[in-house]
């Protein structure tokens, strides 16, 4: 069980920061010759983020991998999960013409016509991260979002034995699934667990000020919360900050992602444990269905769906080199 919890305001200021910087503009990353290059955009739910920083890093090893005559350029709005910013950033990477889009759908029903549209234009699409309602592009890459809700679970269960007393569910926002299937397979994963009983999910909508909020009214509401779960970043957060502002050293939090405000605070107690999504390896396979398909490869045995495994990060086994992969990086070196 931990008990420093050190995040304060100034943690909380670097979560925002990542969240919000690069705006929409560009970045290319050159990998070939002058009139050969492939031209794939990057195009993610939300500038600025290390989970995509490192999916980036991964489609950037692989272009290197294949021999160059790539360029990579990323794009996304300037917040997250949200189909109406995402798709005017999508119909200006559909009017710049790229040959291929790697494209992280904020909805999988809402982003469904938009990517239509590329493909009909001849653009070559593979998703990462979320899928998409209708199997549209060449292939999909993501990670088991209940399947990792479950890891959370089985973790939290370790850290508080046998202790009596409530559970409190932080996710994103009702009506998306990517972090609401993490929600379920969380609470799945507690069903028979007699000694706890599992609050009703809250939402912070991607805010780590309400999230801070959520938590201090519950706590004051329950005093008895033994374990917090969050769905995404802003949640732990937001999370950590209400816990060290109300002395609350003794509930277990279980966050989602690894990027680098959470990983620190892993390594300072603050957080108990993450759920490491494996970022890196989407982008780098990704970029290689891509290209291979782009360079007339055959691809026709290869399977349309690609779930990539999730790990569990603790303080512990954060430095094996088996789980340090997983960490989302600040940038590509």
């Amino acid at each position: 069980m931990t008990t420093n919890r050190l995040l304060g305001p100034a943690l909380l200021a670097v979560s925002v920061l990542a969240a919000t910087a690069c705006g929409t503009s560009a970045q290319t990353e050159s990998g070939g010759d002058d009139g050969g290059a492939l031209d794939i955009s990057l195009l993610t739910t939300y500038n600025g983020l290390p989970f995509y920083t490192a999916m980036l890093c991964g489609a950037k090893d692989a272009a290197a991998d294949l021999g160059g005559g790539i360029e990579i350029s990323t794009d996304g709005p300037s917040r997250g999960m949200n189909a109406a910013d995402q798709v005017p950033v999508l119909e200006s990477v559909v009017n710049a013409g790229p040959d291929g889009l790697i494209f992280v759908p904020a909805d999988p029903q809402a982003m469904l016509a938009p990517v239509r549209t590329a493909v009909d234009s001849g653009i070559a699409v593979v998703t990462t991260d979320a899928v998409l309602a209708d199997e549209v592009a060449l292939a999909q890459f993501h990670g088991d979002s209940i399947a990792g809700g479950a890891l959370a679970a089985e973790e939290l269960l370790t850290r508080v034995g046998d202790a009596e007393g409530k559970v409190l569910v932080l996710d994103n926002r009702p009506g998306l699934p990517l972090t609401n299937e993490r929600a379920e397979g969380f609470i799945t994963g507690l069903e028979g667990a007699g000694n706890l009983e599992v609050l009703e999910t809250q939402y912070f909508e991607d805010d780590p000020n309400q999230a801070s909020s959520i938590v201090q009214s519950s706590l004051q509401a329950h005093p008895d919360i033994v374990g917090i779960f969050a769905t995404a970043e802003a949640g732990a957060t937001g999370a950590a900050n209400a816990l060290q502002a109300m002395n609350a050293e003794d509930v277990a939090v279980i966050a989602y992602d690894a990027g680098p405000v959470l990983v620190r605070g892993l390594q300072d107690g603050t957080l108990d444990a993450l759920v490491a999504q494996g970022s890196y390896q989407q982008g780098y396979d990704a970029l290689t269905r891509l290209v291979s398909h782009l360079r007339d490869e055959d691809t026709a045995d290869l399977p349309f769906d690609n779930v990539v495994d999730n790990v569990l990060v603790t303080a512990d086994n954060m430095d094996d080199p088996e789980v340090a992969k997983f960490l989302y990086p600040e940038s590509c070196s």
